[in-house]
């Protein structure tokens, strides 16, 4: 036999099989939200994570007071945000975010800045672009612009997508015209019927006539008592 002072098993049956039974994998956890919305909140411009209550964002100066925070706003947007930012499944991502175009309005940009700057998938990043896009804010202009640096080609091909659709939107000559026309429909006169304006000239005319003879009459009675 062979000397067994170097065997680290010595007790353990060489011949035993294992039959403990084989445990299946647990299935990999949500990540944890890097976005407290309750205190926090995300530049729709640059897609950085900021305090509640700033209204400038302090890493691109860009004023937010005009953007409520989303989480001043309902539990059911908060939750689809979240589930847009950390759910393990792209798909289940990508629903989200389309999802959250849906329901929200301007709240929600700021997660759609942070998922397209951010996201591992670049489906999930596609859909932040588009909704971006559909949104028409200008705000977003900024960090479409550096989706344009993107590794994927569809998602730079949705950025640019995005970008003429917010461009076109928000063209200073069209916002120009629809608001001359505006003044014009509320600044427009009634229309007077033409009958109208011929009787009352009529009547002018006849007033003016009866002026000019009181005074002859006037006259002639005159005459008649010298």
């Amino acid at each position: 036999m062979g000397n067994d002072k170097y065997n680290p098993n010595r007790g353990k049956n060489p011949y035993r099989v294992n039959r403990e039974p084989e445990r299946e994998p647990t299935p990999a956890k949500f990540a944890t939200s890097l976005v407290d919305f309750d205190t926090q909140r995300i530049c729709v411009s640059c897609g950085k994570i900021i305090k509640i209550s700033h209204n400038f964002c302090k890493f691109c100066g860009v004023d937010l007071s005009s953007i409520q925070p989303l989480g001043y706003s309902d539990r059911t947007l908060k939750e689809l945000a979240n589930t847009a930012l950390t759910d393990p499944n792209p798909g289940v991502r990508k629903d989200a975010v389309d999802t959250l175009g849906d329901l929200g309005e301007s709240e929600v940009l700021g997660v759609f800045s942070y998922i397209l700057l951010n996201d591992s998938d670049e489906m999930v990043r596609k859909e932040a672009a588009d909704e971006l896009g559909d949104f028409h804010h200008p705000y977003s202009l900024d960090v479409l612009a550096k989706a344009l640096k993107d590794l994927s080609p569809i998602v730079r091909k949705e950025a640019i997508e995005g970008l003429k659709k917010i461009k076109k939107k928000n063209k200073p000559e069209k916002i120009e015209k629809e608001a001359v026309e505006e003044d014009e429909e509320t600044s427009e006169p009634d229309e007077i019927e033409p009958e109208t304006i011929e009787f009352s000239e009529s009547e002018i005319e006849e007033e003016k006539g009866e002026q000019q003879e009181e005074p002859l009459e006037k006259v002639e009675q005159d005459d008649e008592d010298q």
